[in-house]
Order: C-alpha cells, then structure tokens, then sequence
C-alpha cells in the first residue's frame, strides 16, 4: 500500500508541474530594479534626498479585496535604494477619503485586516516558500514577521528582530520611510535577483491591494505572485552580525494548597544569542531561558476526547520554524511546545536557514533538567534538510529524538525517535498542492504489551488538493499505525482518553479528510462579494475496519463587501467511543464505548473588523452523543483607537442528557482590557472564567520598550475558584532583556 501510494504520488507531481500555467492578470511584467544610495538617507517620512528622486518606482498596484478586476483606487508609490548596511524603502499611500484612519491600537505587531498599513514582503532566495514581511500604519506602529509555507497563512508575527521606519502624516497622504538592516534578514549575497511584493490596507475604502497582483481567493502574502527586485550587484554581506539578549528576572510566588506563605524566588538570569554563521545561515543559543512573559493561551471548552492544540509562541523556537514542523494537522510528530513542560530547560541550540537557493537545513538540540519527583533530563534533538524542487515545492528528510538522561549519561532503555521523508508539491500558480509524507517511529518496546510480529510503527500521509477563483477542493489519506510514538509530537486523533482507568490510550486509525466547496460572484458587488456551498467531511476508521468516526458538514455561506462574513451549517456525525468517557468532565456516569450517532445545525455571522464594535456570533443546536445541546457564543471587540481595545469571549453550552447522566452547563466567559498608552509602554489584562475546568484566571502584563527590542515586563497571574473563588495560587514576575547588537 505504501509504495503504491508514492508511486501514485510522485506520478501527480510530475504531471501538476507540467500542467501548472502562470497567471497574469494584467499581462505585465513586475519587477523594480535597486541601485545604491550616492548620499545619506534620514528617517524621516519626507523623502527629500535625491536618491529618492532618482529611484525606479512600483506603482499603479491591483485590487485584491473586495475583487481582482480592476487597479486599485488608493494609488500608492514605492522607492527602494540601499547602502552597505540598510535596505530602504519609501512608500507614498495617497489618501483621498475624509474620516479616520482604522488602527487597532499603538502595540506593536498589530494585526493586519483590523489596520489601515503598508507593508512589505521579500524572499531574499527566490524559493518562492519563506520570506520576511514589514509593515507600518499611518501612526508609524511597526510589525515585522516570517512569511512560512509560502504565505498561505499569512505572516507569523511571533518573530521579532531589529528595523526602523518613519511616517509624516499630511492632507491627502502618508508617506513612510524603513530601514530593515541586512543583519536582520538572511539572504545568499551571491543572488542579485531576489522576490517581492508591496501591499495596501485601506479600510476605510474597503480596499487591500498589491504591486504584484495576488488573486482574491489566496492571502496576500502568498510569494507565488512576487516580482522581482533587481540589484544593481548583490547585497553584501553583512559583516559581523552577532545579537546577546541577556535577562534578569525576580518572582514571588503562593501555592495555597501547599502551604500558606508566599516563597520568594531566587533571582535568576540568562541569556539568548543570534550568530550569523552566514549571510543565510543563524546560529539560535540559549542558556537558562525564561519564557514568562509570553502572553497565556486563550482557553477553549473542550468536548472532545482528544487534547487542544495551541501555537508556539516562545521566541527561540520561532525563526524558520517551519523546517521542523513535519507532517499536517493532526499529526505533527514534532511539537515544540512538548519541551520544557513544567520543566526548566538548561540550554539550547538552533542552527537554521538556507545553504544555497537550493537547499535548507534545521539542526536543533535542547536539555532540560531533571527534576526530584523523578522526571529525568532530557535531551531533544531535531535534524531537517530541505531540497527545493520546480519552482516552489520541497522534498525533505529529517530525524527527531528524544533521549533520557541518568546522571549525565543517556538511558539506553529510555528514547524515541522518529525519522521521515517529505515530499510537498506547489504549483507555480498556487492552484494545485500535493503532499506524500511517511514516517517510521523507534522506541524500546515493552515485549509484553507488543507484539514485535505485528509492530507498525508507520505514520503516512497522502493528499491533494485544488483552489481556483471558483473552486476549492481538498482530499487526504492518513494512516497511523498503533505503534507509532512519537513523544515529541501531537497527534490529536491517535490517543483517546479512558476515565475509567483514568489512562490515555491510542487507537491507531485510517482516515480520509475531505472538503469541496464553490464560490458564485454576482455582477453588482455593492453588497455581497460571493456566495456559495461548502461540503467537509472525514471518515476514521479504527485499526480493526470494524469500528470507525464520520462527521460531514454541509455550509452556505456568504461573504459581504465589508468583509464580514455569514454562514449557514448542518453537521452530521457518527462518534465512536473505544473507552468509557467524561465527555463534558462534570457528568455523574461515564458515556459506554459504542457508536453514537447524532446531528446539529448552527448559524454563524462574523462583523466587519474594520468597524470600531465587531466580533462573532454563533448558536448551534441539536444531538450530542446519546443527548441534546445548545452552544451559543459571542466574541465583542471595541477599539478605542488607537489607545485601548476592549474584548469580550463568552461560550455557554447547555447539554441534557438522559437520566442517570446529568445535566451540564458550561460557562467560559474572558473579558480582555489592552491599553497601549504610547508605541513604547502597554498593559493588558485577560480574565478567563472556566466552569468547565473550575477555574478563574487573571493574567496582568505591563510591557515598557525602552530601547529597540528590548523591554520591562512585570507580569501578575493569579488563579482561582469558580464556585467559591478561593485562591489556588499567584505569580509575580519582574523580568528585564536587552537586544546588543555587536
């Protein structure tokens, strides 16, 4: 079966290559060429030195929201010039309309669609799959990220590194000045021809629009549809190119289960390093690191069996990151966030980034330490090497492990790893992908519970899909055999919970994945910008063929000039339990395994973010398992531009099941205060109120920039009660970094 799969695949690969056909909408060429700057250039938004003037221009730049038939209506003009250590850029964005600019606040990493900017994405490779994006607003608020997977998701904000820019605000326009440092990018200073594209947020024109035009079905990130920047000779190198973030770090802390005195903590520091190797490849160190100023995790009801999946969020781990992110969702057998949970890490080492235009290469190793309750020390270890194909797909091939420690020695008996080949098609044109993954995981087998005849330790991946102006569609095989560990990674559907034994327990499984779905575009766009049908659906067997899950969703939905959004759904599902289940955690007596067959219909409407007052709504009603439920949410976001942002969550779920089960209510209610008193000093506070986990968050963060990434944090959690609001426990942290650039 696994052969016949890679054979098949690799045959649609060469096939979708043959096949796939740029698409250029307005017949053009895009490319701007760069030339050194003869004089000095000065941040300061007027554009007033000659080389401005002499510079070659992007302009005349094409909708991409609401449609992508016409040029855009905010002209905007784009300069670029260089010296050896900047690249600069300068951007008019001609503003004819009355009213106020849409900014959500004065934070930085601010987010896009709720934000009049312009900003800037550039592949220094040409890969056409990774890159960096900048943007700036009308208030001068920076956001900088990494454009991963080829900016089909977007940009990933979580990365920070050093860049300046400057805006002048006047009647008519702004106008914007930036100096990314080479040091900040990474680039191969052989190239002199490197990607890119400029975009345009103009909410109050309802407009987002490109230099180079993107279709409106993709993000505007995707790099499938850059131009070209042509140097007028490659970049340099950047020279000496080393960051040291040390920290120090002072907390109290109050477990009022444990005893009844706050402890003091000891002070504590460390420190961070990025070394450039090369133009292209960095060197990631830590010692002792210090994550406690990352903002938490927004908590959700959870009425599955299976556990939730939250983002990294630690900057260490976030740098090319996408080299270790192996396999689709939901299995992932690499997981960052599985290192240093609930324990302290020692040190760490990241060696990432392109060799060539051609290959790329991930080395990663970290320790943590052992603890006295038992938990040995760990050493995890990831290697990846990553070979570009055609123009924007990748094959690779990496080893994860995981291996215990025993007083400084590793513990034969105690390891896991897995190794894996990734082969990962996309077309030129962005319309058609393809993915064949296969995965073998190693571990020390305990011979009584496995049987080394039957052991199957694959884990394979097999899918193809296709989006056009119309069209999207999507189909995958996946397959988990009932021996694959990977202890590292997340694999949401191969362990179920059984509550009986208190135990988590795997369930190998076959699955397909599949969704279609078509998008009709009326003549008059004034109010709707397309309608149409969605149909998802999976269907996962067990590892017997006898038992298995299915759930299919039927959708109409419509998306609205202003962008906001409707929906109409049904779901069907048949839920297979292998083991006695708590489904809600607050029932009197556990679900039977068996098969459970049942069906719901919900309303969805999401507002326009560029209203001061949006959010979401959505009510669901119908079958849960052997009851009834009743889901109704709301997500409420007023912007008090550009000075605080007031957010409202709440989540009720009312479930009734027979009698002898109970009936269960829950609520989660996180109200969330962001104050951004200038573009260097924020507070925010995010209360979370879980009945289902019985407990009341408040997270307090009060960040001061002083200097260019570098920061004050004093962060406050405090946990408690739902029912009685008697305290568990509280954390104080003071924490202070600072970014030298050597």
């Amino acid at each position: 079966m696994k052969n016949c799969c890679l054979t098949l695949f690799a045959a649609l690969f060469t096939f979708l290559h043959v096949w796939a056909q740029v698409n250029e909408k307005t017949g053009k060429t895009y490319a701007i060429h760069i030339a050194k700057a003869s004089g000095e250039i000065t941040l300061d938004g007027k554009l007033d030195e000659p080389d401005w003037q002499r510079a070659d221009m992007a302009k005349d730049f094409y909708q991409t929201l609401p449609n992508d038939q016409d040029y855009s209506r905010s002209k905007t003009e784009v300069r670029l010039t260089y010296d050896h250590q900047n690249l600069y850029l300068a951007a008019v964005c001609y503003d004819e309309m009355p009213g106020n600019y849409v900014i959500q606040s004065l934070k930085r990493d601010f987010s896009y669609p709720v934000t009049d900017a312009f900003v800037v994405f550039i592949d220094p490779f040409g890969n056409r799959t990774t890159g960096f994006s900048f943007a700036v607003s009308p208030l001068g608020v920076q956001r900088e990220g990494l454009v991963e997977y080829g900016g089909s998701f977007g940009v990933t904000t979580s990365w920070d590194n050093r860049w300046f820019s400057a805006v002048q605000t006047e009647t008519g326009k702004w106008t914007l000045e930036m100096a990314i440092p080479f040091k900040t990018l990474r680039y191969d200073e052989h190239l002199s021809e490197w990607n890119i594209n400029f975009s345009r947020n103009d909410l109050k024109r309802i407009e987002t629009s490109t230099w180079s035009p993107v279709p409106t079905q993709f993000n505007v990130a995707s790099l499938a549809f850059c131009g070209k920047l042509l140097w007028d000779a490659p970049p340099r190198k950047a020279g000496g190119n080393v960051s040291l973030i040390p920290y120090a770090r002072l907390g109290a802390n109050r477990n009022y289960s444990a005893d009844d005195k706050p402890q003091f903590e000891h002070p504590d520091v460390g420190l961070d390093a990025k070394i450039a190797v090369t133009s292209s490849l960095n060197l990631d160190l830590t010692v002792n690191p210090d994550f406690s100023q990352v903002e938490v995790d927004q908590q959700v009801t959870n009425l599955q069996r299976t556990n939730l999946f939250f983002p990294e969020r630690r900057q260490f781990f976030i740098e090319n990151s996408d080299l270790f992110q192996f396999g689709i969702d939901p299995m992932q057998p690499f997981f960052s966030r599985r290192i240093g949970l609930n324990v302290p890490i020692l040190a760490g080492a990241r060696l990432t980034g392109n060799i060539n235009e051609n290959w790329r290469m991930g080395l990663l190793s970290i320790q943590t330490e052992g603890q006295p309750d038992g938990r040995q020390s760990q050493n995890y270890s990831v290697a990846a090497l990553q070979r570009k194909l055609f123009e924007r797909s990748s094959a690779t091939a990496f080893v994860i492990n995981r291996q215990a420690f025993t007083n400084f020695k590793p513990d034969a008996d105690d390891y896991n790893r897995v190794a894996g080949a990734e082969l990962r098609y996309r077309s030129a044109n962005n319309k058609w992908t393809a993915d064949v993954l296969y995965h073998q995981s190693f571990t020390q087998y305990d011979e009584q519970t496995f049987s080394p005849k039957a052991i199957d330790r694959a884990g394979l991946v097999a899918d193809i899909g296709y989006e056009d102006r119309n069209w999207f569609s999507f189909i995958s095989l996946e397959h988990a055999g009932p021996d694959y560990i990977a202890d590292v990674g997340f694999l949401q559907d191969l362990y179920q919970r059984n509550d009986q034994t208190n135990t988590i327990q795997a369930a190998p499984y076959l699955a397909s994945f599949h969704y279609i779905g078509y998008k009709f575009y009326p003549k008059n766009m004034n109010v709707v910008r397309f309608f149409g049908p969605e149909y998802d659906g999976k269907v996962f067997y067990f590892y017997d063929f006898k038992n298995f899950d299915r759930w299919s969703t039927y959708k109409l939905f419509t998306y609205f000039k202003d962008n906001s959004i409707a929906r109409l759904l049904i779901n069907n599902y048949q839920t297979q339990l292998l083991f006695p289940t708590n489904i809600t955690g607050r029932m009197d007596s556990l679900l039977q395994p068996g098969a459970y067959r049942y069906t719901e219909a919900g309303a969805e409407y999401e507002g326009a973010a560029r209203n001061k007052l949006y959010g979401k709504l959505r009510a669901y009603y119908g079958g849960f398992y052997n009851g009834k439920k009743l889901t109704l949410s709301a997500d409420a976001t007023y912007r008090l531009q550009p000075f605080a942002n007031l957010a409202l969550n709440v989540a009720y779920n009312r479930i009734r099941f027979p009698q002898g089960f109970g009936n269960t209510r829950l609520m989660l209610v996180s109200p969330r205060i962001e104050l951004t008193f200038t573009k260097s000093l924020f507070f925010t506070t995010f209360l979370q109120f879980n009945t289902q986990t019985q407990n009341f968050n408040i997270n307090n963060r009060l960040q001061w920039r002083f200097a260019p990434m570098s920061d004050v944090f004093l962060v406050f959690t405090d946990n408690m009660n739902t029912e009685d609001f008697s305290q568990k426990d509280w954390g104080l942290v003071l924490k202070v970094n600072y970014w030298f650039t050597l």
